[in-house]
């Protein structure tokens, strides 16, 4: 199990070594535009588009770190209801454990649905030879990048089962976490 957690962490830290560079030369991008546009009165004609596809990158590659983290936006009804209905720690850790099975189940359910969609999609742009406007760059890389960030996805939630079930990883509660919440009052 050990060994799985640590695969787990490489390819979570692969992810972040690929975003983090891909948003920072998106960012750089769109001040060389700014720059270009208002102080030279020059825009530059392919800064817009590749800025946008930056963008998609980043944000695909982002969701699928943050599914790894379980660091996604969540209305945690579930912990309330967990710390209700058990009373002990070890009620409450096998209450989590089998909310994540839950949740993550039902999160590859519906990424593979999106994720099929999108394989269509990019089959399409790569048969097509379909390219964008101002780069002519080709839509099925940007398209696969998101079918990247899907399947990098569901790979997680499926590590996450496995991983809550050997009793590690992220649970996403605050009752099971080591630490206790410093909460500002």
């Amino acid at each position: 199990m050990k060994t799985f957690n640590s695969f787990i962490s490489a390819l979570k830290k692969l992810e972040y070594y690929i975003a983090t560079p891909i948003f920072m030369i998106m960012l750089a991008i769109m001040f060389i535009q700014v720059v270009f546009r208002y102080l030279l009165h020059q825009p530059l004609p392919w800064s817009e588009e590749s800025a946008r596809f930056l963008f998609v990158a980043s944000t695909f590659l982002g969701a699928a770190i943050a599914t790894a983290e379980r660091g996604h936006i969540e209305i945690n009804f579930t912990e309330m209801a967990i710390e209700k209905i058990a009373k002990t720690r070890d009620g409450k850790m096998r209450g989590a454990i089998g909310m994540n099975i839950l949740r993550d189940l039902g999160t590859i359910l519906c990424l593979s649905l999106v994720g099929w969609q999108t394989y269509l999609l990019v089959f399409d742009q790569f048969t097509s030879k379909s390219v964008s406007t101002a780069m002519a760059f080709p839509f099925w890389i940007i398209t696969g990048i998101m079918l990247l960030g899907f399947v990098l996805s569901i790979l997680h939630s499926i590590g996450l089962i496995i991983l809550n079930l050997g009793g590690y990883g992220p649970y996403g509660y605050e009752f099971a976490e080591e630490e206790e919440c410093q909460c500002i009052s």
